[in-house]
Order: structure tokens, then sequence, then C-alpha cells
């Protein structure tokens, strides 16, 4: 019902506006903010002919070639930008396609896949590194990503077909239509399929994707685009593995079989069986997207989305009975008005709810309570009810339920004065979240209503034609997750129970300074920050017992760092060269001091951020439309733990180097085919080290590929 009624007054709009006629078209780019943001921030745009020349088969593979960007090394599979490190990587950072967000509201107990988007239906990537906080809300202290499809306006249809295998990893295959109907209507649709192997034996994910939609000019400055899209994924995974395991086994290691219980009998005795304890990756998520433009003047350009996503994931041995519900559900309204020479004022609305929910059921030993007549075979041994002298259990449910409301507004005003330009903007943000968790440790359901505010100002100076310098300055929070918002305490019996927590958000002060230019033959683009926060969230155990676990703004953190790329062309050979410099440090602040204080935080750095990446890329045309590339990556080590605790684990965070090789042909009639090696020198590295246990996740050594597609 809420879909139909965000639907219907998006159209009621339509239609009450299509009684203004105009005579200009609409001109306007993807997305306008991230166009704001451009003449003062180093945003990285990564397009579809830069994708498939690489050969990446996903998201992440895109991301992590990319320095300052790590996927996989803070936690399993997250994304990391500017250091954020472990604990703190998930929910400093904010993932939207389309337009949209998919980032989830909890991390825990399943984290979020950024990869159910097949990179064949991609368009552009462009990364915000850091900050974007007054035009995207809350968490954004590592940066903004924002995925494009080949849907988002449909200007100009596709018409594709392609194939790729990777030997002994991966097979897909995909298809994309489209067609203008007439002057006014365009169409849409794709689909792609994908069996792909993992690193262990009998470890796998096979998905499907399938998107479709419309864009339909209703004049000459309006238009409305619809999209709806559905994925699936089936397969299984191994997560963690001991370092002894995987020296011992290699890519052969198997887990152990264990008794899995699957339900009880009317004895109220435990039906098991024998499995071997593979993780699932089982998904499924709907996702439909409508959009407005309305050019009403040419100093006035309206747009409004509205969106929702529905599914569900795994992350866990039992696909079929734990799986997190989620939805979102919501809409985005922007009025970009420009005045005097080169002016303009963007003003903007969110509007969104997200859910997450997970409802299954356990099986705890059955006590002796008032009512209880044991029969039959039953009988009463202490506490508990026996049958045949064996424990009888009863099914005990258990619901974990998360809701976050966002209500926002903004405004972001651009000006230029001959070589000087700025920007002011400002958000103002409130968030009501509710829980109602019934685990095996507590329950407890609360609310929390949350308001914070978000600034930036910046300035650049256009010294020459090719020359800029920039600096800006922004203040930002981080609201907490879904674990983060209870807090488990004890009740007057010495029970475990959830409460909201008391903990604040968290504020950050981000300060950034950037160049760019051309010099001698080469583009460069040079960029120092330095962020801090004065009450960072972290989770805690009070009195070192699992019983009380809360949520405390008892630490300080810096990160700084210094990002630099640079290109040059020489006729038929290309480079690119990238490094960044990530530190940062963690101590208790003033609370934590008086509250902990028993660790000293001021000499370890941040955990799981390495401290130098550097990447070299190389292109040279051959022939005509034959091209060949080569990347050269460096990852440093980083600290896995504190530097006064030492584990076996520890030994495998070193720097690794890795070498990818590309080869394509593009034939101006519309075929394409392309090769390549990927970890060229089979170096062994680990994607993620585990720290509080034994987790080893070991990534592909060499690997070769071979695809080709057709553009009709």
């Amino acid at each position: 019902m809420k879909r139909v009624v965000l639907f219907y007054c998006i159209l009621n709009s339509l239609i009450m506006a299509q009684d203004i006629q105009l005579g200009q078209s609409i001109i306007s780019p993807d997305y306008i903010e991230v166009e704001k943001l451009k003449p003062t921030k180093n945003v990285i745009v990564i397009d579809k002919e830069h994708i498939q020349e690489k050969g990446y088969t996903s998201v992440s593979q895109v991301l992590n070639d990319i320095p300052g960007i790590t996927v996989g090394t803070s936690a399993w599979g997250e994304i990391d930008i500017r250091g954020q490190g472990a604990d703190q990587a998930a929910k400093n950072i904010q993932v939207m396609v389309d337009g949209a967000p998919i980032t989830t509201l909890t991390t825990h107990p399943y984290q979020t896949n950024y990869d159910v988007i097949p990179i064949e239906q991609i368009e552009k990537i462009e990364i915000i590194p850091g900050g974007g906080s007054v035009l995207y809300g809350n968490g954004t202290s590592g940066g903004v990503i924002n995925i494009t499809t080949n849907l988002k306006t449909m200007n100009k249809p596709i018409n594709k077909i392609g194939y790729e295998f990777t030997k002994d990893k991966e097979k897909k295959y995909y298809t994309n239509f489209g067609t203008k109907i007439n002057d006014n209507l365009a169409i849409q649709l794709n689909y792609s399929k994908s069996d792909k192997d993992w690193y262990f034996i009998d470890t796998y994910s096979n998905t499907e994707y399938f998107s479709g939609g419309f864009n339909f000019k209703i004049s000459n400055n309006q238009a409305l685009t619809f999209k709806y899209s559905h994925f699936e994924e089936d397969g299984q995974f191994i997560k963690n593995i001991s370092k002894s395991n995987l020296e011992e086994f290699g890519e052969n290691y198997r887990p152990k079989y264990s008794n899995v219980t699957v339900g009880i009998d009317e004895n109220g005795l435990k039906i098991q069986e024998k499995k071997r304890r593979y993780l699932s990756s089982d998904r499924e998520d709907d996702t439909f997207k409508l959009s407005y433009v309305y050019q009403i003047t040419d100093d006035f350009l309206f747009t409004i989305d509205g969106f929702s996503s529905k599914g569900y994931f795994t992350n866990n041995e039992d696909a079929d009975n734990k799986k997190m519900e989620q939805e979102t559900l919501g809409t985005k309204t922007k009025l970009n008005i420009s005045y005097g020479n080169e002016n303009s004022l963007l003003i903007g609305t969110d509007y969104f709810k997200q859910t997450a929910n997970m409802n299954y059921f356990d099986y705890k030993l059955k006590k002796v309570s008032e009512g209880d007549t044991p029969i039959g075979n039953q009988y009463i041994d202490g506490d508990y009810i026996k049958y045949d002298g064996k424990n009888t259990y009863k099914k005990v449910p258990y619901n974990f339920n998360y809701e976050r409301f966002v209500k926002a507004i903004y405004f972001l005003n651009s000006n230029k004065f001959g070589d000087f330009e700025f920007t002011q903007g400002a958000r103002y943000d409130i968030t009501d979240w509710s829980f109602d968790k019934n685990a095996n440790d507590g329950k407890g359901k609360d609310k929390s209503h949350r308001v914070n505010q978000n600034y930036e100002v910046s300035a650049a100076y256009n010294y020459r034609d090719t020359g800029k310098i920039y600096a800006r300055y922004e203040r930002g929070f981080t609201g907490p997750d879904g674990i983060q918002i209870s807090d488990k305490r004890l009740d007057e019996n010495g029970n475990s129970i959830y409460v909201k927590t008391e903990a604040e958000d968290e504020i950050f002060d981000m300060y950034e300074i950037g160049l760019r230019d051309y010099i001698l033959g080469s583009a460069i683009n040079l960029t120092g920050f330095y962020t801090k926060t004065d009450n960072q969230m972290n989770r805690v155990y009070l009195n070192n017992s699992p019983k009380e676990s809360i949520t405390v703004n008892y630490l300080e953190t810096e990160r700084y760092g210094v990002e630099f790329t640079a290109n040059q062309v020489f006729g038929k050979l290309s480079f690119e060269e990238g490094y960044t410099y990530l530190k940062g440090k963690s101590n208790y602040n003033s609370q934590g001091k008086a509250n902990i204080g028993k660790v000293d935080w001021s000499n370890s750095g941040l955990k799981k951020v390495p401290k130098h990446m550097i990447s070299i890329k190389a292109d040279y045309n051959i022939i005509d439309n034959l091209t060949t590339g080569l990347i050269w990556k460096y990852t440093g080590g980083y600290n896995n733990y504190l530097k006064d605790i030492e584990r076996d684990e520890d030994s495998l965070v070193k720097s690794h180097v890795v070498v990818d090789f590309s080869l394509r042909y593009n034939n101006p009639k519309g075929y394409s085919i392309y090769s390549g090696i990927n970890n060229l020198f089979n170096e062994k590295y680990y994607g993620y080290v585990g720290d509080n246990f034994s987790t080893v996740i070991p990534e592909f050594g060499r690997t070769y590929y071979l695809g080709a597609s057709y553009t009709f």
C-alpha cells in the first residue's frame, strides 16, 4: 500500500505539470549533486569503457584497484575508504545504486554484499573519497560510492550480448536489449547469469539478474523513468579458517561434519543431520525506481526519485531458517536554482524508511514448569523433563527487528566570481530508530529519536586554465547501526535486557586541500586530508562480562593522509600512477580514561589500514583497435591488532604486489574479444585476517579469463 501511495503522489505531480508548456529541452547530468562537488573535491569517475578494458568481474574488484580503497581488509567483504579500519569501515560509507541507498542497517549477523549489480550493466561508478555529508547525510566519513546502471536515463538504449569465462573459476553470459519505440519512449531489458567457484573446494556462487525499464519523454522539458530489477543468488562459502588448517589443506579444506538440529519430534527429541558447516550466501532482492525530471524554466530544475527494494539474504549454515529480511522505501527530491552568471542553489530533501528483520526458531532444554505433566516414558530429572533418559527440547522463537526512519532537508550554494569558486552547505537530519529483539542472551524493545546537522564550506582558485587549488571543511556525523543502537544491560533480577543506547552520534571534522593541474604533459591530482572525531563509538563489555555490552563514546581518533594520481599519454602509450598514504591513531578521551583506560591505544595506529598503496597502470595501442594493458599494485602491510598483543595469524599480514595483464580487440562493427591474466606472478596474499579468533581469507592466485561480446 505504501508503494502505491508513493507512486501515486509522483504520478499526480506529473499530471498537474502537463498543463504547463515550455520550449526548452532537459539537459542535466545524471546526478547534479555530484557535479556540485567536483569543483572543490576530487571525485573519482570510472566509466564502463575502463571497466570493460580491464576485464573486471565485480564492483569489489573495480574498487580494490583504486589506491586508498581496500575491499575485505577491515572485515569480510567490507569496503574501506580513507583508512576507517576495523569496526568502523562498514558504518562510515554510503553505497548508492542509481541514487538509492543499498547499505544495510546492521552488519551483524550478516554483512552487506555490494556485488549485487552485474558489472556488465554498470555505466559508471563515482567515488567521493571522504565526506559528502551535506548531500548524503549519516555515515560519510569514509565516503560515498554511486553506481549508475544502464537504466538511469536510457537516453541511448543498449543492444549487446556477451560471454566470459575464467579458467576453473567462473562462467557468465549476459544480454542487453534496448530500443526507442518512438521519439518519446525508450525501453531497456537486461539479463545476466553467472556461475562462480570460490577459493575452497565445494564453495560457489550462482547468480541471476534481470532488470528492465522505460524512459518516457512527457514533453520537451519533462521526463519519466521507471526501473525494475530482480537479483537471485544461490551459493555456499567458508568465512572462517585457521592458519594451521589453511597450511595443511589449502584449497582442499572442507569444514568437518557436525550434528545440525533440523527439528524436534513429537516426544521433544532433537532431529539431527550430519552436515559440513558451509555458510550459505542465498539472497533475493526486488527493486523499483521511479524518477521524474522537470526543467521548469532555464533556471529551475526539479527532480524527484521514488524507490523501493525488498528481499532477504543469508550468511550462515541454515539458509532455510535464518534469513535477514530487508526493505527500503523512500523519496529524494532536488530543486536546482541557477542565478546570476554562474551561481546556483541546490535544495533537497531525503525521506526514507529502512527495516531489517530476522525471525527464526531455536531449541532449548525443556524445563519443568507449572502445568507440565510427564506421561509415557517421560520423567522428571532435576529441573528438566526427560524421555527414555534423553533430554527433551522445545522450540523457542528468536527475533531481531530494526527500523530506521530518516527525514532530512539540505541546501548547497555554489558561487563563481572570476577565477574563484565557493560552496556553502548545511543539512538538518532527523533519524528515528526502533528495535525489538528477543535473543538467546536477552530481549527488549525501545525507540531512539536523534537529531543532527552537517555543514560544509569550500573555496577554489583557478590560477590558470589547467590549474586549480582548493580547500574545504566539513562537519558530519555517523549515527549508530543496528547493533550499536541497543545496549544490553542487567535488570533487577540479573537478566540481560536490551534498551536504547545512551551513546551520542559520532561527530567528525574533516579538512581537505587539493591541487589539480597539467604539468609537463601530466594531468595530476593531489589531495591532503585530516579527519578528527572526539567521540568515536565502540562496543564494550561492562565488568568484562558478556551479560552487559554497551555502545560508548570513549575514543578520540584522527586520520590523515595524502592521495596522488597522475596520467600521461605518449602517442599509443598511456600511463596512470596512483599513491595513497594513510595514517591514524586512537586514544581514550576523558570519558574513556575515566571508565576504562587499561589499554594504551596511542601507539597502536588504526587496525587493518595499509599505510602505503601504490598502483601503476600502462596501456599500449598495438594497432588500431588492439590494446594491451598492465596493472602493478602494491598494498603495504598493516597493524592487524594492538601492538602489545600478538597472534599467530598476524604473520600473514604483510605487504604484497599483484600484477594483472589484459588484451582487448574492439572491432568497429561491434565485435569485442578480450582476455587477461590476473595475479600474473601468482602472489600469495590474504584479503582478510581476523584478530579476535582464527580467521583467514586467502585471495585467488593466478587466473586466466577470456570473453567476447557483440554490440548491435
